[in-house]
């Protein structure tokens, strides 16, 4: 009979995941679990270090302490080796009966190998029991703590049930509050939006208020500058006030010796008035017994003599004339200064007649000088216009009241020296008298 070799599977370390180790050295826990001797030796003395209790390494088991493969086989320990066992199963058998020591081998290595399981299955029966006894102990601890969540519920519930209708209650408060509060929203909406339109009209105006402001400020500040100016001007026209009444104090007394001087020029035409006059009613005399008289002819030289006079009489009224217009001139200048402007008539309209009057005294002397030239009798109305002529200048003069001062004396007393002299008088008084006729005065 040939022979039968019987191999025996073995499985794959749990540890190291390793089946293809040829060395058959593994080892089996009380839990059944087979492992690699190295793998479950490091496992072990990992555990130790750690400081507990070896453990399976698939399920968790504990193991009872040992030391390394010393104590493998022995009934207290919690692994054994499993190559012990497959070196008897695994025997080339001859062909026959084996012999009997072979059988009581191999029946001991059977019976060790139930012994074996059997201790392995005591052991997971006894943790099947502790886990048991464990786990009624949790069901009972378990038990206590549901009754006392399901007591702890009840309590809360009622307190949740009371709290919902406190909650309920106070909701309703809540609600009535709310209305309310929309009601005083309400209110208070309509107050901000007419406060908001009152701050708006508000703003507005204090932005015209600004405008008007800074307008105002800056009226103010060309306010200031013109009072600062008027200041300076009312000083400058005060100090020219303080002159002014100075001059004003000067022209008064100035005007006072002016009148005293033409009161003295009144007096002198005055005094040349008679004189005019006496010529005048001579020639009267004359004209009224022209009938038995008949006066000698004027000689050519005495003609133009009188002519020269008249014409020198002319031209004295035209200085005159300009003379006062110039003093009218300085009057006019002075009172526009004063402000007293009404004072004085107008230069123009008071001079026109006195110009009207010179212009009629030049063009009689002119035409008298002719008329001399030409006929040897005189004219007598022509000397009596001139008489009137020269009276109604006189009354100007003493209408007139001028300033004195010395421009003016300077302007009118040469004038009235030039037209009023004795050398006049001596001119004229030889050609009337030679129109008198003798006879009437004796």
């Amino acid at each position: 009979m040939p022979e039968v070799t019987q191999v025996i599977a073995l499985p794959t370390c749990a540890i190291c995941r390793d089946d293809e180790d040829t060395e058959v050295n593994y080892v089996v826990t009380k839990c059944g679990h087979l492992f690699h001797g190295e793998c479950m030796t490091e496992w072990s003395r990992n555990e130790r270090n750690r400081g507990g209790n070896p453990r399976c390494p698939f399920c968790n088991t504990t193991l009872h302490s040992y030391n390394d493969y010393n104590d493998y086989g022995d009934r207290t320990s919690s692994m054994i080796r499993l190559h012990q066992l497959t070196k008897h199963r695994v025997t080339i058998l001859e062909d026959g009966k084996p012999t009997p020591e072979q059988e009581i081998k191999a029946a001991r290595d059977n019976l060790n190998t139930i012994k074996v399981i059997l201790n392995t299955k005591t052991d997971k029966l006894r943790l099947t029991e502790a886990e048991k006894t464990k786990l009624e102990a949790e069901n009972k601890s378990l038990k206590s703590t549901i009754d006392k969540l399901n007591k702890e519920i009840e309590l809360q519930k009622q307190k949740v049930d009371t709290r919902a209708a406190d909650l309920r209650k106070e909701k309703q408060s809540r609600q009535k509050d709310l209305a309310t509060h929309l009601e005083e929203k309400q209110h208070f909406q309509k107050q901000i939006a007419d406060a908001k339109y009152h701050y708006d009209r508000i703003r507005a105006e204090r932005a015209e208020l600004q405008k008007e402001m800074g307008r105002r400020q800056g009226e103010n500040g060309k306010l200031r500058g013109i009072m600062t100016n008027q200041t300076n001007t009312i000083s400058r026209l005060q100090a020219q006030s303080i002159q002014v009444n100075q001059e004003k104090a000067d022209l008064v007394q100035k005007l006072t010796t002016a009148q005293r001087t033409n009161q003295t020029l009144v007096s002198q035409l005055q005094a040349l008035v008679p004189n005019h006059q006496r010529y005048l009613n001579s020639i009267q005399a004359i004209q009224s017994n022209q009938h038995f008289y008949q006066a000698p002819s004027l000689e050519p030289a005495q003609s133009s003599q009188l002519a020269d006079v008249l014409q020198g009489l002319s031209g004295g009224f035209m200085r005159l004339e300009k003379e006062y217009k110039g003093i009218k001139k300085l009057l006019e200048e002075k009172n526009k200064k004063d402000g007293n402007r009404g004072r004085l008539e107008d230069p123009v309209e008071q001079d026109r007649p006195i110009q009207v009057h010179v212009e009629d005294i030049q063009e009689r002397s002119l035409s008298t000088s002719r008329a001399t030239s030409l006929a040897p009798e005189p004219r007598l109305d022509l000397m009596k216009s001139e008489q009137s002529e020269i009276r109604e200048l006189i009354q100007k003069v003493e209408a007139l009241k001028l300033p004195h001062t010395p421009a003016v004396d300077q302007k009118i007393t040469p004038a009235v020296d030039q037209v009023f002299t004795p050398a006049v008088d001596q001119m004229i008084a030889p050609a009337v008298d030679q129109m008198i006729d003798p006879r009437l005065f004796g």
